[in-house]
């Protein structure tokens, strides 16, 4: 009996084998709980850091404490000071002041929204300035509407009147105005005998660049009239006329891209009379010169233009 005893001081217990699923189970778990260990660290850290930083920033930058100045970054040199003016007043709907708070960018940038000169507009803020950079719509034709003036650019939208005198702005006339108001500023004006004009002035302006870009001729059109567009008044009457700022009559015709259904002078052959006037008088003001005398580009002298492509 003593010697079962004895024996049974000497036993050994075995815990049951874990099968492969069971490991696999086990294995899962204590990777779970690393994982979610570690994403309450980070957490903590980051909540912490952004507290820190919120604080940071506050204190550097003295939101709330300072103003500071606006600054206009990549402006076309055509921009007028009047106009700089208008986009810092707009800015700040007025003020010329601008306080720092968390909201100021976006303010900024919603604010800028409503100018109708400005696009794609990006705004910053850094420690001695609020950084506005965008894309400016540039004014290419002026259109007198009842007691208001509006500019147009080259895809037709309308912009309120600022003045900007370091462009050669030619006026548009003789086109419908009566629905042309405040509330047109930043929509596209919907009128055919203005984009007709808006490419005649385009087409001089292009040359101006190839050909004269040290003396553009565009410099001395005062006007381009499309009252008799597409023959509204009368069929035997040049429907596009050019107006130099002398009063020369420079009869263009029709349309770009139209001159064959009224038998004219291509169009490539209409900018070459012109320009080959420009270049022999050195200027295309000849009314007083040449006794009243009118430029007419509508008959064909079969010239060519002085450079491949217009």
């Amino acid at each position: 009996m003593a010697e079962k005893e004895k024996k049974s001081w000497f036993s050994f217990s075995f815990k049951k084998k874990l099968t492969k699923t069971e490991k696999k189970e086990r294995s899962r778990a204590v990777r779970n709980t690393i994982t979610i260990f570690t994403v309450i660290i980070v957490f903590v850290a980051l909540t912490a850091g952004f507290i820190f930083f919120e604080r940071f920033v506050k204190k550097s930058f003295n939101f709330g404490k300072e103003a500071i100045r606006l600054e206009l970054v990549n402006v076309p040199d055509w921009v007028s000071t009047d106009l700089e003016q208008k986009i810092v007043e707009t800015a700040n709907k007025g003020g010329v002041k601008f306080i720092l708070s968390e909201t100021t960018a976006r303010q900024v940038g919603e604010n800028l929204q409503t100018l109708a000169w400005l696009y794609n507009t990006q705004v910053t803020v850094g420690r001695e300035a609020i950084v506005v950079k965008a894309d400016y719509r540039k004014p290419i034709a002026l259109i007198n509407a009842e007691d208001s003036q509006f500019y147009i650019d080259s895809q037709s939208v309308v912009l309120d009147f600022v003045p900007v005198n370091k462009l050669a702005i030619v006026e548009i006339t003789g086109v419908s105005t009566h629905l042309l108001t405040s509330r047109s500023v930043g929509t596209k004006w919907q009128s055919d005998d203005a984009t007709a004009a808006v490419e005649i002035i385009e087409l001089l302006d292009k040359m101006d660049k190839q050909v004269e870009p040290n003396k553009p001729l565009l410099a001395e059109i005062k006007s381009v009239d499309v009252s008799n567009f597409n023959g509204r008044r009368s069929t035997a009457q040049p429907h596009i006329v050019l107006y130099a700022k002398d009063g020369t009559e420079i009869r263009w015709g029709a349309q770009k891209g139209q001159w064959h259904k009224n038998l004219e002078a291509r169009d490539e052959e209409k900018l070459a009379i012109l320009y080959n006037t420009y270049k022999e008088f050195g200027t295309i003001q000849i009314r007083a010169a040449q006794k009243g005398s009118f430029i007419d580009l509508t008959k064909s002298q079969h010239l060519s233009l002085p450079i491949d492509r217009y």
